[in-house]
């Protein structure tokens, strides 16, 4: 009970007290957010926000490589990573005009500055320029290329959209441990944006596969295992870190979870 009364108080404190309302302290960080934000809540109830995708990111993120942040949202899966090291660098990716310029304040005013680059570009499969539906600024997790309808995304505006290959070798080809994707449905579009980077440096790929999503975009569910096996990715449900060999299982899984891990079976042979 006294857990959640103090959640209630970070919430009310950090959310609507004058002088103190917009932005709130993680990892150290003051991070700013946009009134009524969905993300800032969650991380009020649940303490570090998607704490189990973070503990698995953490261990996978190696010393003196970078880490791609794709769907940034105001920075809470950008922020720890660059706290647990001070030999990693950070590129958060955050096109939407909701969320961006709160992610890029909370990364120019952080002490992870120098490390920590802030983009403000969708990623895809090819660089130009696409559609992009946004909701409110406090449901701004749910902005993307289609409308899923988990939103009211009725807005539509054009952003520009690069790759990571794109991204990757403009940064001089660094040496790249992780990549998360939560993009709302384009996940194999970014993935298809980077075979010359996964083909090179076998990050570890963390994303989200959600049914909902996928079929905005008219994208396959098998597709994943598909990539997997084509580019010798072994595939995870998480947080439990539960081999999925098929489709079969893959569906199943995504009863229960809508994170997956790919894992090189070529990077340490």
């Amino acid at each position: 009970m006294m857990m959640n009364i103090r959640k209630n108080i970070k919430q009310w404190l950090y959310g609507k007290c004058p002088g103190f309302a917009g932005s709130f302290p993680y990892y150290g960080t003051k991070v700013y957010f946009p009134k009524n934000s969905l993300i800032f809540k969650l991380a009020c109830q649940q303490g570090i926000y998607e704490q189990e995708n973070l503990n698995i990111l953490s261990s996978l993120v190696k010393p003196n490589s970078t880490y791609f942040d794709i769907g940034a949202n105001i920075g809470l899966m950008s922020i720890p990573i660059l706290q647990q090291d001070d030999s990693c660098n950070v590129v958060s990716f955050e096109p939407s005009p909701n969320t961006y310029n709160f992610l890029n304040r909370t990364a120019k005013s952080s002490q992870f500055n120098k490390r920590w680059a802030v983009i403000s570009k969708a990623v895809g499969s090819q660089v130009g320029t696409l559609d992009f539906f946004i909701a409110s600024p406090d449901m701004g997790a749910f902005d993307g290329f289609h409308d899923t309808k988990r939103a009211n995304t009725n807005n539509q505006i054009e952003v520009p959209v690069t790759t990571v290959d794109i991204e990757w070798e403009t940064l001089g080809k660094p040496k790249l441990s992780v990549i998360k994707i939560d993009v709302e449905g384009a996940e194999l579009e970014i993935l298809k944006g980077a075979l010359n980077c996964i083909q090179n440096e076998q990050p570890s790929i963390l994303l989200e596969w959600n049914a909902t999503n996928l079929k905005a975009y008219n994208c396959p569910i098998e597709s994943l295992i598909i990539f997997a096996r084509k580019y010798n990715y072994e595939l995870y449900s998480l947080p439990n870190l539960v081999p999925v060999l098929n489709v079969e299982s893959l569906l199943l899984h995504m009863i229960k979870t809508e994170t997956f891990l790919l894992f090189s079976t070529s990077k340490y042979t």
